[in-house]
Parts: C-alpha cells; sequence; structure tokens
C-alpha cells in the first residue's frame, strides 16, 4: 500500500458582526491550518483554531452583552468539506476538545457557541476561543494536493 500526504487549508472569511446598542464587538480569526493528511492512516487528523472576541462600548457605564457565534458555510449535516477542484475530503468543526458536539449555523450544521460578557468604558471585553477541527480518517479515495474551503464566522450580538 501506498501512502499520500495532502496539504489542506480553511480560510475564514473577514469575520462578520451584526451589533445592537453601545456595545462594539470585533470578531478576528486564524486560518484553520490543517496540515499533512495520510489516507491510508487508521486515525483521523486532528487541528485547532482560535477566534477572538473584542467588545468596547461607547457609554459612560459598564455594559453587559450576549451573543453567539456561528460558522457559516457550506457544511451539510455529516460534515464540511475541503475541495481540491471537484475532489472533495470531508472534515468537521467542534466546539469542544472531545470534538463531540459540531459547530455549525444553529441548525441542522450543528451548534452555535453562546458569549457574553461585560464591557465598561475603559475596560473592555476580549475573549479567545478555540474550534477543534478533525478530518476523519481512512478517505481513501483522497489525492495528493492543496485542497480548501471557505467558512464565515459569524458573531450575533
Amino acid at each position: 500500500f501506498s501512502a499520500a500526504a495532502l496539504s489542506m487549508l480553511s480560510i475564514p472569511t473577514a469575520a462578520a458582526a451584526r451589533s445592537s446598542g453601545s456595545v462594539t464587538c470585533v470578531l478576528t480569526v486564524t486560518p484553520l491550518q490543517f496540515g499533512e493528511y495520510v489516507p491510508f492512516l487508521g486515525a483521523p487528523t486532528d487541528f485547532t483554531a482560535t477566534l477572538t472576541v473584542t467588545c468596547t462600548t461607547a457609554g459612560t457605564a459598564a455594559q453587559p452583552w450576549n451573543g453567539t457565534i456561528a460558522l457559516i458555510g457550506a457544511g451539510r449535516q455529516s460534515g464540511r468539506q475541503l475541495r481540491q477542484g471537484s475532489r472533495p475530503l470531508d472534515y468537521r468543526l467542534y466546539l469542544n476538545p472531545a470534538r463531540t458536539v459540531p459547530w455549525g449555523d444553529g441548525g441542522g450544521d450543528g451548534a452555535v457557541l453562546p458569549v457574553s460578557g461585560t464591557v465598561g468604558p475603559t475596560t473592555p471585553y476580549r475573549h479567545t476561543m478555540v474550534v477543534y477541527g478533525r478530518i476523519p480518517a481512512l478517505q481513501t479515495s483522497a489525492t495528493v494536493g492543496c485542497y480548501s474551503d471557505q467558512i464565515t464566522a459569524l458573531l450575533d450580538y
């Protein structure tokens, strides 16, 4: 048997935010670097990336806020796909390190991440979260190449 190494990258788009009130938040993301995938390896390939929420307020008093972060893309209930042309490679994104709670858009593609905090006029709110990813094992139809996908991280608050 032969093993081929694949290189993959999923690039999130510029993060979007929908706001309300005097609190303004920005969501920054790091690219999901999948690294190499060996199709005949009997174990999944895991990776992580980060999302950081930073909030400020124009008000003169501390402001509580809450919202959700959704990962929107071409996901489907069985997961997402990296592509090299017409060649797919399945992967999934999760909310937890055990990779048991899919992270998606809050519908059939998985749950959203609730976020909340208090932001003061001189004390911004900042929190970094981890995105846990996995490429399932034994996708033996994968070929050597560079695979990619695009995901949008949406902060709704």
